[in-house]
C-alpha cells in the first residue's frame, strides 16, 4: 500500500526537475539519487506513521471486533506500536529536511492531517473522505510546495475520495454512509478541487504551453483501465475482500497516472523510468500474493 505514496511524491520530483529545473527548488538542484532517497523515506515514514497509529487508536475497537489484528492477537506489543508510530514520524520528518523548509511544513502538515483522520475524520463519513483525499495531495506537494501543474494532484484527491467512499460501503462501516453524507462530500470535493485547480492556474495556467491539449488521453486511458480493472477484480469478491483489492489496485495505480500524466507532457524518459516503477511493484504484489497461497496465510511481522 506505501508503494503508491511513494509512486506521487518521485513523480512529483522527476516532473519538477523536468519542468522547474532553473529555479532554486532542492529537489531541482540536488542529486537525482538523493532527492529520490528522502522522498521515498518521507512517504514510507508516513504511511507507516498512519498505519501504526490507526492501530494505537483503535486498540479497544480491535480487541473486540477484529480480534486478529497484530496488537489485540499479541504479535506486537501496544508499546511497541507506539514507539513505531512515533519512530516513523521522526524519520520522515528528518527526511523532509534534506528537501528544503517548505518541505517539512508541508510533511507536518501532513502529519497532522493524518492525526486528524485517525482521530476524529474516519468517524464521519463525508469529513473523512475528504481529509483522506487532502492528505494524498498535500503529501504529494512535499518536494515541491510550488508546484505548477496541479492537474494530478486533483487526480489522486479524487482517485482516493472514490475508493475511499466506495470502501466504506463495500466493508459496511459505521455510520453508514447516507445521502446526506454523501452530497456533504461531492460538495467537498468541489470546494477543494476549485481551490487546487485555481491555484494550478495561478501558478502555471490551465495546461502547459507548447504541450498539446490532446495529449490529456494518456492520463484518462489511466483512469479508464483503473475503472475496468477495479471492476473486473471486485466484481467477483464481496465485502472485506473486495474492499481489499480496491484499496490494493487503487494504490498501485497511483503509479500508473504518474506515468500518464508525464507521457502527457512528453516526459518520455520519466514516463518510462514511473512506468517501469509500476510494473515492479505489480510484479512484487504478485510475488507476494503467491507466496500468501503457498504458505496458506499471510505474511506477518517477526
Amino acid at each position: 500500500m506505501a508503494f503508491g505514496a511513494v509512486a506521487d511524491v518521485w513523480f512529483v520530483i522527476l516532473l519538477t526537475r523536468a519542468t522547474q529545473h532553473d529555479t532554486d527548488i532542492r529537489v531541482a538542484t540536488m542529486d537525482l539519487w538523493a532527492a529520490l532517497a528522502a522522498g521515498a523515506v518521507i512517504a514510507v515514514g508516513l504511511f507507516a506513521y498512519g498505519a501504526s497509529l490507526n492501530d494505537v487508536l483503535d486498540v479497544r475497537h480491535d480487541a473486540a471486533f477484529s480480534p486478529d489484528r497484530p496488537i489485540p492477537a499479541g504479535r506486537i506489543k501496544l508499546g511497541q506500536a507506539v514507539v513505531v508510530t512515533i519512530g516513523a514520524l521522526i524519520v520522515a520528518v528528518l527526511a523532509s529536511t534534506a528537501l528544503d523548509t517548505w518541505a517539512l511544513w508541508v510533511t507536518l502538515l501532513t502529519a497532522a492531517g493524518i492525526l486528524f483522520y485517525n482521530a476524529t475524520g474516519k468517524f464521519v463519513p463525508a469529513v473523512g473522505f475528504i481529509t483522506i483525499g487532502l492528505v494524498h495531495a498535500a503529501h504529494m506537494l512535499i518536494p515541491n510546495a510550488h508546484l505548477e501543474f496541479m492537474w494530478p494532484v486533483w487526480l489522486v484527491m479524487t482517485h482516493t475520495i472514490v475508493i475511499a467512499a466506495i470502501v466504506h460501503v463495500l466493508e459496511d462501516k459505521r455510520p453508514r454512509l447516507t445521502v446526506r453524507a454523501l452530497i456533504a462530500a461531492i460538495l467537498g470535493w468541489l470546494v477543494w478541487s476549485s481551490v487546487i485547480i485555481a491555484w494550478g492556474i495561478k501558478q502555471g495556467g490551465i495546461w502547459p504551453e507548447g504541450v498539446p491539449a490532446w495529449t490529456v488521453i494518456w492520463p484518462i486511458l489511466t483512469v479508464l483501465s483503473f475503472i475496468s480493472v477495479a471492476w473486473w477484480k471486485v466484481s467477483s469478491q464481496t465485502g472485506a475482500a473486495a474492499a481489499e483489492k480496491l484499496k490494493r489496485y487503487g494504490a498501485m495505480w497511483q503509479a500508473l497516472y504518474g506515468a500518464g500524466w508525464l507521457a502527457a507532457l512528453g516526459l518520455n524518459l520519466e514516463a518510462a523510468w514511473i512506468g517501469g516503477f509500476a510494473i515492479a511493484g505489480f510484479a512484487a504484489m504478485t510475488l507476494i500474493k503467491e507466496v500468501t497461497g503457498l504458505t496458506g496465510k499471510p505474511i506477518a511481522y517477526r
